[in-house]
């Protein structure tokens, strides 16, 4: 199938130990001419790695790009992507889509044309010897990287600008977290905004999810375990204030197990994601059934479980509250603060910033 393919595309979703899969990856990458679009979760979106398509949820939002980039045959690693855009694609393309996963037979779209249950790395180590020596990046993955590189470019001058979101959020923690450290990304919109925002990572950071196994529950309490366990990593939670409530009494496990990590709230007093959907034209119900605003002071949350807090409302005050929490003892929060409106034309502007972009780019 490899051989035979002239626009193969490689899909990282969520991976248990994605990091074993860089150098066989590397390798299958550098003899198929492949991109790579991989979520942070999978441990393989990292800087200098091969095929490696920067800010590809955005650049896949520009229909005009994406209908002349279909793949014709798609290698999915572990589970389906986050992206809405990124499943759209294969769905669309008609390619041939063949799942390697080794933690079970996941494919709720019932694509794939193949299911190999197991361990990637063996697989992808075979498959780069057999297909030989590496070859030099042709057409098809040029054209990926070069337009990834230009959304990438697009969304970060778009974000000097206001209104404050969750992309600028995601962006200054990512300049500012540790070569190290460990992130639990919260559901909803916290993991689709590392998934459009986050840049390539340094090689020793980590990305953890609950995404798919219990909705919002629980997380609070996952990222402190995860704290708890590697406790000379600094660790980070990034979740949304509907996951903080959801798991609120987890924070007690902050002084009772001495932990020490960085919880960085996205506080746009409600459930953002809902107001990217056709229910948010509903004014009458809206709020009470899908904004659900909580109306919580989460500085008063803090002090009830003795962590130190800080609130942001303006994105140049963010690195310098991040990295003081970051550099802090114990378990700290900082609390971004921004309207739900605000979240949605900040995207919008985001989105709209790489189409432009990749018109200019375009032979007139």
């Amino acid at each position: 199938m490899l051989r035979g393919a002239t626009r193969p595309l490689v899909i990282a979703g969520e991976l248990r130990d994605g990091a074993a899969l860089r150098a066989p990856l590397d390798a299958l990458l550098a003899r198929t001419g492949a991109p790579l679009l991989a979520e942070p979760g999978s441990q393989l979106r990292r800087r200098g790695g091969a095929g490696v398509v920067e800010a590809y949820d955005a650049l896949l939002r520009d229909a005009e790009w994406t209908a002349a980039h279909r793949p014709d045959l798609v290698l999915r690693l572990g589970a389906p992507p986050t992206s809405k855009v990124v499943n759209q694609l294969v769905a669309r393309s008609g390619a041939m889509l063949v799942v390697v996963d080794g933690d079970g037979w996941r494919d709720p779209d019932q694509l794939a044309a193949e299911l190999v249950g197991g361990d990637p790395a063996p697989l992808l180590a075979a498959l780069a010897e057999q297909l030989g020596e590496p070859v030099a990046p042709g057409p098809w993955q040029r054209s990926w990287l070069e337009a990834g590189a230009t959304a990438a470019a697009a969304i970060a001058g778009r974000l000097e600008a206001p209104p404050l979101h969750e992309g600028h959020v995601v962006r200054a923690l990512a300049a500012a977290l540790p070569a190290d450290a460990q992130v639990l990304v919260g559901s909803s919109m916290a993991i689709r905004d590392a998934d459009t925002f986050w840049p390539p990572a340094e090689a020793g950071q980590r990305f953890l999810g609950n995404r798919g196994a219990s909705g919002i529950d629980g997380l609070v309490s996952t990222g402190l375990g995860a704290a708890a366990a590697r406790p000379d990593v600094p660790a980070v939670l990034l979740l949304g204030d509907l996951s903080l409530y959801h798991d609120m009494n987890g924070l007690w496990a902050a002084r009772r197990h001495g932990l020490r990590a960085t919880i960085v709230v996205l506080d746009n007093d409600g459930g953002g994601i809902f107001s990217f959907l056709p229910q948010a034209e509903h004014d009458d119900v809206f709020e009470e059934l899908f904004g659900t605003p909580l109306g919580l002071r989460l500085e008063d949350v803090a002090r009830l479980y003795g962590l130190p807090f800080q609130e942001v409302r303006d994105a140049a005050d963010l690195p310098g509250a991040l990295r003081a929490a970051l550099a802090a003892e114990g378990v700290s929060m900082v609390a971004v603060r921004f309207e739900r409106t605000g979240s949605v034309t900040g995207h919008r502007a985001c989105w709209s910033a790489v189409s432009e972009a990749l018109r200019a780019r375009r032979p007139v």
